[in-house]
């Protein structure tokens, strides 16, 4: 996908992902730091700080499987981190209790049909969203929806998909493990 392209999909997702009940509704949003290689969430965060919504951003935890959530409160708020991406700095403040309004933005290399990720393969995602009451959407291009992906019961689903095309959602409230 050439650099254009992949800027129209993206924006295309934004415009999509914007006009979502989840997102309207959210009051705090989990929104990862895109790295070159994700759908960028850059415009989605911005956006967030012009619509006063509570914006948390993800920092992994050296040597561990697990990613906590920090708030940030302008892109100043960011410096390189783990695996080279976009983090929350040490002056940001830690936030482990989210409301049933949040919204958390889930990354993927690719999405399955039944809500399903492919992620990066280290279960950051998975093992957050565990614990997490709020609602899960994620972003992916809508050439990289699949009908099924291997999922396992450590898996976690999103409540819905944000795709160029369409909004897939998903009304169930348990995963089929």
């Amino acid at each position: 996908m050439t650099k254009d392209d992949k800027a129209s999909l993206d924006m295309s997702i934004t415009e999509k992902l914007l006009q979502l009940d989840d997102f309207v509704n959210s009051k705090t949003m989990l929104v990862y730091v895109s790295s070159a290689i994700e759908i960028g969430t850059y415009e989605i965060i911005r956006r967030c700080f012009e619509m006063n919504k509570r914006v948390l951003a993800p920092r992994c935890v050296q040597g561990t499987n697990i990613m906590d959530f920090y708030e940030i409160k302008s892109f100043d708020d960011l410096e390189k981190g783990t695996f080279g991406i976009m983090e929350p700095c040490d002056k940001c403040e830690k936030t482990e209790l989210f409301d049933t309004d949040s919204c958390c933005i889930v990354p993927a290399l690719a999405y399955d049909m039944r809500g399903y990720r492919l992620g990066f393969g280290k279960g950051f995602y998975d093992r957050f969203l565990v614990r997490f009451a709020g609602k899960k959407v994620g972003l992916c291009y809508s050439s990289c929806i699949e009908d099924q992906l291997p999922a396992d019961e450590y898996d976690q689903t999103v409540n819905c998909i944000v795709t160029d095309k369409e909004i897939i959602e998903f009304n169930r409230k348990d995963s089929e493990f």
